[in-house]
């Protein structure tokens, strides 16, 4: 056996130095030649319109759940474990700094005034995260409300045109719903085009609202509020 486990162990070396070595020098010396850190920053704006959200793969619902009350939350949503329930939604991409900041005395204010035209659209979707529920193995958690997975096309609007815009960036992680001022931080985990070979972080920070009404499971009956902005600061490794 220990035999066995030296004869492992020179091979792993054998190949670590000879085949990985080689490659990891490489990779050092592409990272310092061929790659650099850039900041990107862009404005979205969620449209709500198009959030859809699925139900159906939550854990637990709870038997009120359905009972819905004009202008109140779901009956049953405080006792619901909504894991498990996917959502979609999607939104415009304009150049960092398009969206001014809302007014520190309105930070909720609706702001849809922007002086230029998009220059893409992002697309949202996962899986909620939420649960009221405290019994069994699970510790209740209103918050973070979702883990998901978006990709941000800055080649243009997509459109029937423009199906697949150059220039995408994939993040997938964490998000929090749309408090004022909400922060998150999310993985950058590939692209396309310029961004084909990227790797990084993007900050997440909610700038205000606009004037598309937003859809989703904890929303009062009847009552769709604005939708959220966002300011998202990227930093990126990317080839040079």
């Amino acid at each position: 056996m220990n035999q066995r486990r030296h004869w492992l162990r020179s091979l792993g070396l054998m190949i670590g130095g000879g085949v990985l070595g080689g490659a990891a020098s490489g990779l050092r010396a592409e990272s310092e030649g061929e790659w650099k850190r850039e900041t990107l920053v862009i404005d979205v704006a969620v449209l709500g319109h198009t959030n859809y959200d699925n139900e159906g793969g939550a854990a637990n619902l709870h038997s009120d759940y359905a009972n819905r009350v004009p202008g109140k939350t779901h009956e049953g949503y405080l006792q619901s474990d909504l894991r498990g329930s996917m959502f979609y939604f999607e939104g415009l991409v304009y150049p960092g700094g398009t969206i001014p900041d809302p007014s520190p005395d309105d930070p909720d204010g609706v702001i849809w005034d922007f002086p230029v035209e998009p220059m893409g659209t992002f697309f949202d979707r996962g899986w909620v995260t939420i649960t009221h529920k405290s019994t069994g193995p699970y510790k209740a958690r209103p918050d973070p409300h979702l883990l998901s997975h978006a990709d941000y096309y800055l080649g243009g609007v997509v459109s029937e045109d423009n199906l697949t815009p150059t220039d995408m960036i994939a993040t997938v992680g964490l998000e929090n719903g749309t408090p004022p001022n909400d922060v998150v931080t999310r993985a950058v985990v590939g692209g396309t085009g310029r961004f084909a070979s990227v790797s990084g972080q993007v900050v997440q920070r909610r700038i205000g609202r606009n004037n598309t009404p937003l859809r989703g499971l904890d929303l009062p009956f009847g009552k769709e509020p604005p939708s959220p902005n966002y300011r998202l600061t990227f930093e990126l490794l990317v080839r040079a």
